[in-house]
């Protein structure tokens, strides 16, 4: 079973040697050396252990997979993360119309660790609450909504104290700066919120009207534009060790070679036999520079140490209106963890203190009072 888990997934023959310590030119077949770690794993907890952090994202579940898993929907798969049943280990993404859409994956280690007892237990959690509360829905429902109310005008009253302060401590262009970062943020948020419900379409055979979507990422670029222009504003670039997107696409002949020599995938015969392929008509192989890189802006003034704003812009979309990589900064990392960070997606109670309605509203409120100061 582990050796067909790990023959199945994107793991490089070289990744195993280094794994078991031998040298990169070994002649062993991938099948041979699938054996041993194999092998290795069953009497070792250790190495075990240090196998699954090794190679957690080569090993990681996609939603497919997990539900076939779990034998669950995909609704259910989403409400456990939401609820946090389900941790996040990272999120890949793939291209739909033009547009790149994430999707979440998770640590095979913790979805292995889940029993059939878990998962009823997920199940009656919900059914629980709706059949005790069931009698009293009329009333559960205006209490929410009343409470729903509470917490926005609530909001509204800090976040005047907040503009307040910023006028008052700083300046109208420091409050005209963070106001448009602020909703920036929340643009962001509600662009990811449509690009979900998009990839949650995909999943269910329905048509999702992207526009939304695409709207919102407008949105969010034309304020960055502007906040670049704008003081207390750092933009950064961030080129990550893997920058570049590669592809490979070998004729009949060299994949038959491929599958002859045992290797591993196309991309272990690619780099042992990179002039070879290089020199075919027939195969295909291209890089398409920094498209993982990302423009990496800082909003964030002296006078408000407790305030500050990130973003993350792609390269590939960035390069149309941001300036050359070479003519600006360069990190080495990025933050991109954390509850407030800023590409994630809502929060349901986040959907009701912004609503979208409101955030659309606020945005374009600041954008016009950030112009006022470029």
């Amino acid at each position: 079973m582990l050796a067909e888990l790990i023959s199945s997934r994107p793991i490089l023959k070289a990744q195993l040697l280094d794994f078991l310590g031998l040298p990169d030119n070994c002649q062993d077949r991938t099948d041979s050396i699938v054996s041993t770690i194999v092998s290795v794993l069953e009497v070792n907890a250790a190495e075990q252990e240090r196998f699954w952090e090794t190679f957690k994202s080569e090993l990681a579940v996609d939603p497919v997979e997990l539900e076939k898993m779990l034998k669950c929907s995909a609704a259910e798969r989403q409400q456990w993360i939401e609820q946090g049943k389900l941790p996040i280990l990272e999120y890949r993404s793939f291209r739909k119309s033009g547009i790149h859409l994430e999707y979440p994956v998770h640590d095979r280690r913790f979805i292995l660790s889940l029993t059939p007892t878990d998962i009823d237990n997920w199940r009656k959690e919900p059914k629980g609450l709706i059949k005790n509360n069931h009698p009293r829905a009329d009333s559960i429902n205006t209490e929410n909504s009343e409470q729903n109310e509470q917490s926005r005008l609530a909001f509204s009253a800090a976040w005047e104290k907040i503009i307040a302060d910023w006028k008052e401590q700083g300046s109208a262009e420091i409050s005209a700066t963070f106001q448009l970062a602020y909703w920036t943020v929340w643009a962001s948020r509600w662009a990811k919120e449509h690009q979900i419900n998009s990839f949650k379409a995909i999943n269910s055979n329905e048509i999702y009207d992207e526009t939304h979507q695409q709207k919102w990422y407008a949105r969010k670029n034309q304020a960055v534009k502007l906040l670049i222009e704008m003081p207390y504003a750092m933009l950064y670039f961030y080129r990550p060790p893997d920058a570049d997107k590669l592809y490979l696409e070998l004729c009949d002949d060299h994949q038959d070679m491929m599958k002859d020599d045992y290797y591993w995938d196309k991309w272990d015969f690619f780099y042992q036999n990179r002039k070879l392929v290089n020199k075919c008509r027939e195969c295909v192989y291209s890089e398409t520079k920094d498209y993982y890189s990302l423009y990496y802006l800082e909003i964030k003034s002296d006078k408000f140490p407790d305030f500050s704003f990130s973003y993350h812009t792609p390269y590939t979309i960035g390069r149309k209106f941001l300036p050359h990589p070479e003519t600006i900064p360069a990190v080495d990392h990025v933050e991109q963890d954390g509850i407030f960070r800023f590409g994630r997606p809502l929060l349901e109670q986040e959907k009701v203190i912004h609503t979208e309605k409101d955030v659309l509203l606020k945005f374009e409120a600041a954008l016009i009072e950030a112009k006022k100061f470029v």
